[in-house]
């Protein structure tokens, strides 16, 4: 599981505001003074991180004899700032999409990189809602963990079929057990590829996968989606079942 420290930053807190939040939360309703003291931030310092922690909506304060005395927002705060934030990309989203394709000169080639990128790479697939057919490392779902079963489950909510060449080992093999044929269909290859190929619509995605430098690059090309269609096609002829 992940650090909590690590989800917080990711929802955009700082490590400062990080420690403040998680102290008041084990607090209880505090004065600055016991704030500052457990979280090991001097006075002043705690001050500004809690008074940033209310901008937020994350802190809120009562006056008691003249002493502020800091209190934590429930957690499942943080779920409703999400699902608000969600709203309102949802509102612009059509407005974005047209300004790209407003460009008339659209790369035919995209490179992401690190674990975000892989995820807009993904994400794009899911935008085409078209049959995918993967070319694909056992890894590939290492490297996602906690984005993969909400990619698959998005994906079969879209109806999108898939087939899956893979490594015949018995992870596959149990995951092919686990799976509707209706879903996807795999067929096994005894060679690991050191790389996930997916071929969707016009595109062709190819991944890596190393935790430090992982690479995402897509080809928006009719052609060589073709072409790797057909040369999937030859593979899945020979793939055992």
């Amino acid at each position: 599981m992940p650090e909590k420290q690590a989800i917080l930053r990711d929802l955009g807190l700082s490590d400062k505001e990080i420690k403040v939040y998680l102290t008041l939360l084990s607090l209880g309703q505090s004065a600055v003074n016991a704030i500052a003291k457990k979280s090991r931030l001097n006075r002043v310092t705690c001050y500004d991180v809690l008074k940033y922690l209310q901008e937020k909506g994350l802190v809120s304060y009562v006056i008691k004899s003249g002493v502020k005395y800091f209190e934590s927002a429930a957690p499942r705060k943080f779920l409703g700032d999400l699902q608000e934030k969600e709203v309102k990309l949802k509102s612009i989203l059509p407005e974005l999409e047209a300004l790209k394709e407003s460009v008339k000169a659209k790369p035919a080639i995209e490179l992401y990189e690190g674990i975000a990128g892989l995820k807009t790479v993904l994400e794009d697939i899911l935008k085409h809602k078209k049959e995918t057919w993967f070319i694909a490392d056992p890894n590939f779902m290492d490297a996602l963990p906690f984005y993969f079963p909400h990619f698959i489950r998005k994906k079969r909510k879209l109806g999108m079929f898939s087939k899956v060449i893979t490594l015949d080992c018995k992870r596959m093999r149990n995951y092919q057990k686990k799976n509707p044929r209706k879903s996807v269909d795999l067929k096994f290859i005894n060679e690991r590829l050191p790389t996930t190929k997916i071929i969707y619509g016009n595109k062709v995605a190819t991944l890596t996968f190393e935790k430090e430098n992982s690479i995402g690059v897509i080809i928006d090309n009719k052609e060589i989606a073709e072409t790797e269609r057909k040369l999937f096609e030859l593979l899945w002829k020979v793939g055992k079942e």
